[in-house]
């Protein structure tokens, strides 16, 4: 006989399924109507990026074997992996060949950098919610163990799910990292070639990404924490 708590769970399963299957076929067309080559590569990688994200953490999500981690579970992967896919395709830094002036290409890095700080700093916004629920549930879970109403099993699983948060965040770091090298190397062309203006901005957008970095590293610290406090 099937309980009703294996019922719910069969439910939660299928139902976060589903928005993995939803969440990738849906950017299928999203891109139909881009006519620039640059803006559609950029696009179809953040798009296929969040597919990918929701998806790998809506399953993720139900490691905890609750409805409430799938929902996390997706929001975490949609978040990661939207923003590990805008790094697909080829940056903006090398492609200086490609433009009609020096200017353009300035204008489409700087453009670039912002458009990275912000998605960066949507996902730390997110990142710090996740991980201040993260933080409260293993204390509850801890706690429930020490008194026998929660399992080994709950903690390993929700230090699985701790594990690849984690490992998704370290992915992100080295994707802004390298991004921030790219952004230098930008600033410094700037500078040779007298674009004092435009290597201030990007200086500027610079020291803004690796706040955000920081952060991120920080959030890591807190994972590494959490994932101690419930390792068995």
């Amino acid at each position: 006989m099937v309980t009703v708590a294996e019922n719910r769970g069969f439910g939660v399963r299928s139902a976060a399924l589903c928005l993995a299957v939803a969440v990738a076929v849906g950017t299928s067309g999203g891109c139909a109507n881009i006519q620039d080559d640059s803006t559609r590569t950029k696009t179809e990688g953040t798009l296929t990026g969040a597919a990918v994200g929701a998806g790998l953490g809506a399953i993720i999500g139900l490691i905890a074997g609750d409805g409430k981690g799938a929902a996390i579970g997706a929001g975490i992967g949609a978040g990661v992996g939207a923003l590990a896919g805008f790094f697909v395709g080829k940056h903006v830094a090398d492609r200086k060949e490609e433009y009609a002036s020096r200017e353009d290409w300035l204008d489409d890095c700087i453009a670039r950098s912002r458009e990275v700080n912000q998605q960066t700093k949507t996902q730390n916004a997110q990142l710090k919610k996740e991980i201040n629920s993260l933080d409260a549930e293993t204390r509850t879970l801890k706690a429930s163990y020490k008194k026998k109403k929660a399992t080994q099993a709950e903690l390993t699983a929700k230090n699985k799910q701790l594990q690849e948060l984690k490992k998704q965040n370290e992915e992100n770091i080295k994707n802004l990292e390298a991004e921030v090298a790219k952004q230098k190397t930008v600033a410094a062309d700037a500078r040779r070639g007298g674009n004092k203006r435009e290597a201030e901005i990007l200086d500027r957008e610079i020291k803004s990404l690796n706040a955000e970095i920081t952060k991120m590293k920080q959030y890591n610290k807190s994972l590494a924490s959490m994932s101690s406090r419930v390792a068995v």
